[in-house]
């Protein structure tokens, strides 16, 4: 029982203790009770939903741990994007029910197969015939799906986005910006503040061809 403890970092509350001593550790006990059976399956339902975002991140981190040492299968369900591509060897993605979508998480990041899986993964520009054709000047049949860090905005050449507005996201600048008639969100490394773009102001726009997905 103390090695599980310990795998959960919960050694040093081996003594008798009452439930509300506990508090923010209530996740951490139940991990423990699953874990002290050593079962061959692991079934985690939302476990982490309840918690702010500093302690998600740290036991997130600890259960995908604690899952490589003892080598458990483990079926972890979250409505989370960030904790399925982090967390999973293989993602099922479901949709009313029904699997639409499974593979690891760089095949469901840059290749979903509708739109469904294209708004779950990712902030994707999602885009229908006329709005494509217009953006990438040539004719478009389908819907096309376009990740935000893979258009890349500069201050040389045509200048043919107009930047509406911007977010800072940390290590990220989310632009929204109007190019040839259509509205689209690119995401930009944040390197330094000089390499901010104010609103306003008019830039080339340029897309990777190898990141347009089409999606049914």
């Amino acid at each position: 029982m103390l090695e599980i403890l310990r795998l959960v970092e919960l050694h040093d509350f081996a003594a008798p203790l009452s439930p509300s001593t506990l508090r923010g550790q209530c996740q951490r006990v139940a991990l423990a009770r699953s874990l002290v059976t050593r079962p061959r399956l692991l079934l985690l339902d939302e476990p982490l939903s309840a918690l702010d975002a500093r302690i998600r991140k740290h036991l997130r981190e600890q259960i995908r741990q604690i899952q490589r040492e003892l080598g458990l299968t483990t079926i972890f369900v979250t409505h989370d994007q960030e904790e399925a591509l982090t967390m999973s060897d293989r993602i099922f993605l479901m949709n009313q029910g029904k699997i639409v979508q499974s593979g690891d998480a760089e095949t469901l990041y840059t290749a979903p197969v509708d739109v469904f899986a294209a708004g779950f993964i990712g902030n994707y520009n999602l885009l229908d015939a006329d709005s494509a054709s217009k953006l990438l000047q040539r004719p478009v049949n389908g819907r096309i799906a376009i990740r935000p860090e893979a258009i890349e905005l500069s201050r040389s050449g045509q200048a043919d986005a107009l930047i509406r507005s911007h977010s800072l996201l940390g290590n990220v600048i989310r632009y929204r910006v109007e190019a040839r008639g259509v509205e689209l969100v690119v995401d930009v490394l944040n390197r330094s503040a000089a390499d901010l773009h104010p609103d306003g102001a008019r830039l080339a726009l340029s897309i990777d061809p190898s990141a347009l997905c089409e999606v049914a």
